[in-house]
């Protein structure tokens, strides 16, 4: 046997990992002890990214050693408790170790026999159940980087099933023939990833046509039907409606079941994306409005979302599997025709061949807190959303710019006793966002809602409770009373 440096790590191994889980233990401990956001300095950004190739290797405990002292310090600030900006959440201890067993395994979850791929099975189970998604005969979940890719992989199968409905196979012909635009519905609020597939999938974004909302940012179902009727007396080919559980901008809930019934009569596949907020029906604050989802041909959920699952992991449930199969299974020469068929293979019902084992730390993870333990964690989420929106309608300088849905915040410091334009109150935000950022406290970013600038919190983390709500408010008003002054 030939011996190499990484046969030497390998009989190493213990060692070498105790010496990183030492480290990683300090890390995740110290996050809340430091600021918020750690910014990469100039000469930091120029060293790693001017890096030499070494002619001999490293040793293996100086690589551990940089990527503790010179990578690790300058992370995205998911994991702080006080970071309301990005959706994700931080990841859970055991999700860490899970992950590193299954890059140990190094088991892909293409398809094949082995252990991975069955326990896939069961956390497609679970999440069809959290998620009140119907798990049928003919339901399976596959798991991808995210939402974008989960929303793709649907509306691709929901394209595919509406060609081969009128008469013509599109993986076969492509999309050159002289067709009737096939169209794509979906809110204003919609996530901007529902345009992207269009784009992707050829249809052009001018096959999305967008539904407008209300004042409480929810798709129009009678706006919709409306347009869908337009739309066929027009030549053209409805086949997908985009709802949303839980937007991203505002957390607000599509009327599921009212445009589940829209889909039904019209022939329509009906896709809700919860990327975000797919397991809100947890909270029974939030129960009845989720219903729908259970007449839903397709689901995307994000485990890296609300439910503290490592970077990345994106789920799509559906229950139309052969649909998916017919959009996307090829048999190469290369890989086995005869397939056990007590073994998944989701290769075949999903654009990407290799990837991943992004199972083994959503199952740990999900496992780790139960049901009851995530009910709690989301229904204290959106407690807290509630709280700090109290606050922010107490309070003598800030408004709300949307309803409090979910855990999503949206609002905007108002000075008192000053008449400022819209566009100077766009610049104040804007201001009191970054200096929010540079104190190190905490992080709220700025965004629009209908064309205002005010700062959106989407709280996600496990232990963010109302001494957060209190703590982000009090600092938004005295930041912004000093900006305001100046």
């Amino acid at each position: 046997m030939t011996r190499t440096v990484l046969t030497d790590d390998r009989e190493d191994f213990q060692r070498l990992g105790h010496r990183m889980i030492d480290q990683l233990a300090e890390f995740l401990n110290g996050v809340d002890a430091g600021p918020v956001d750690v910014p990469v300095p100039d000469d930091q950004r120029r060293k790693l990214s001017t890096l030499t190739l070494p002619e001999d290797g490293q040793p293996a405990g100086e690589i551990i050693d940089f990527i503790s002292r010179e990578v690790a310090p300058y992370r995205l600030c998911i994991a702080h408790r006080r970071s309301y900006g990005w959706i994700n959440s931080p990841p859970s201890p055991v999700g860490i170790l899970a992950n590193t067993a299954a890059n140990a395994i190094n088991s892909g979850l293409d398809g094949f026999d082995h252990g991975a791929m069955f326990l896939m099975v069961s956390l497609g189970n679970w999440l069809m159940e959290l998620s009140g998604f119907p798990n049928g005969p003919d339901s399976m979940a596959i798991l991808f980087s995210g939402g974008s890719a989960a929303n793709l992989n649907a509306l691709t199968a929901a394209r595919d099933r509406a060609a081969r409905a009128d008469g013509w196979n599109v993986r076969k012909e492509g999309l050159q023939g002289n067709r009737p635009r096939i169209i794509v519905y979906a809110a204003d609020q919609a996530h901007s990833s529902i345009q992207r597939c269009c784009e992707q999938m050829g249809l052009g974004a001018d096959s999305l046509h967008v539904i407008e909302t209300g004042d409480d940012f929810r798709m129009d179902p009678q706006a919709l039907a409306q347009r869908i009727a337009r739309d066929k007396a027009a030549g053209l080919r409805p086949f997908c409606v985009v709802a949303a559980a839980g937007t991203t901008n505002v957390g607000a809930i599509d009327p599921l079941d009212e445009i589940a019934d829209i889909c039904e009569g019209e022939g329509l596949w009906f896709h809700v994306d919860g990327a975000y907020g797919g397991l809100g029906r947890l909270d029974p604050h939030y129960t009845q409005k989720y219903l729908g989802i259970a007449r839903a041909d397709s689901l995307t959920v994000d485990p890296h979302k609300w439910m503290q699952v490592p970077i990345d992991c994106g789920a799509l449930l559906t229950r139309h599997k052969l649909a998916h199969r017919d959009a996307y299974a090829i048999d190469p020469d290369y890989l086995p025709s005869d397939k056990d068929d007590h073994a998944p293979w989701p290769y075949e019902y999903m654009y990407q061949l290799t990837y991943g084992d992004r199972a083994l730390k959503t199952w740990a993870t999900i496992a780790r807190l139960g049901r009851k333990g995530l009910g709690d964690l989301i229904a204290r989420c959106n407690r807290t959303a509630e709280a700090m929106g109290t606050l922010v309608e107490q309070s003598y300088t800030l408004e709300l710019l949307a309803p409090v849905s979910l855990s999503v915040v949206n609002f905007r410091f108002v000075p008192r006793g000053r008449c400022l334009s819209e566009t100077e109150l766009d610049h104040l935000n804007e201001r009191i966002s970054d200096a929010v950022l540079a104190s190190g406290e905490a992080q709220v970013p700025t965004t629009k809602v209908r064309g205002r600038t005010g700062m959106r919190a989407c709280i996600v983390h496990h232990e963010n409770d109302a001494a957060d709500a209190e703590h982000l408010v009090r600092l938004v008003e005295r930041l912004g009373d000093e900006l305001a002054a100046a």
